[in-house]
């Protein structure tokens, strides 16, 4: 069963305290590192997950769309930090505090595996991340992030400021990085803007090392 038929099939005692929350585009549903005593559940809009890596690095790690749910791995513990997720559409979210989490899995089996399955998935993810972040040149965390942005459809507001900051990396450095991409041919910078090449090339390329 799907979460969409799992909502609307919920017990009456649950969904009466479900909490119906709307997100504009661009504002974040959740802030990175805050304590989080809720599930939530996108029913229209999508949203996306990112990290902040040990360097500093930004990445974008899921993308959301209609009857998906995140927060449900810091219900389960509460030393996990929580990861930041912005809306980039408008969004419609149920919110619904982990008491009454537990109380739906209790009485609800598919319920349960589901919110299980979603644990040990994302657990697993998270876990690649991690080997795969330690092995990142600033080429390729350039070359990710202009793909992200490029997926995201906001590669246009993309400065090399803004790309220091999310590769953690000096201008200086930045600069050759994006020379060796722009004369491998897979990205073009030109009156300030990027602009992929060859989105073919570029997935390629960042196939091997793809955080998702």
């Amino acid at each position: 069963m799907n979460l969409k038929n799992i909502v609307n099939h919920a017990p009456a005692q649950i969904k009466k305290d479900f909490t119906f929350r709307t997100h504009e585009k661009g504002s974040l549903i959740l802030h990175p590192d805050e304590q989080n005593d809720y599930l939530f559940i996108l029913t229209t809009g999508m949203a996306e997950v990112y990290r902040q890596s040990y360097v500093g690095t930004m990445f974008s790690l899921y993308i959301y769309h209609s009857y998906s749910c995140f927060g449900e791995i810091e219900i389960f513990n509460e030393n996990i930090k929580t990861l930041g997720v912005i809306a980039k559409q408008k969004c419609e979210t149920i919110a619904i505090h982990k008491e009454k989490v537990f109380e739906w899995m209790k009485s609800d089996f598919d319920f349960n595996l589901y919110i299980v399955k979603q644990l040990a998935s994302k657990l697993t993810l998270s876990s690649d991340i991690a080997a795969k972040l330690s092995l990142l040149t600033v080429s390729d965390r350039v070359l990710l992030s202009i793909h992200n942005h490029y997926k995201m459809g906001d590669l246009h507001t993309l400065t090399k400021q803004i790309l220091s900051s999310e590769v953690c990396a000096p201008i200086r450095s930045l600069n050759r990085s994006i020379a060796q991409c722009v004369s491998e041919g897979l990205i073009v910078y030109k009156d300030k803007k990027f602009h992929v090449n060859s989105i073919t090339k570029l997935e390629k390329h960042v196939e091997s090392y793809s955080l998702s």
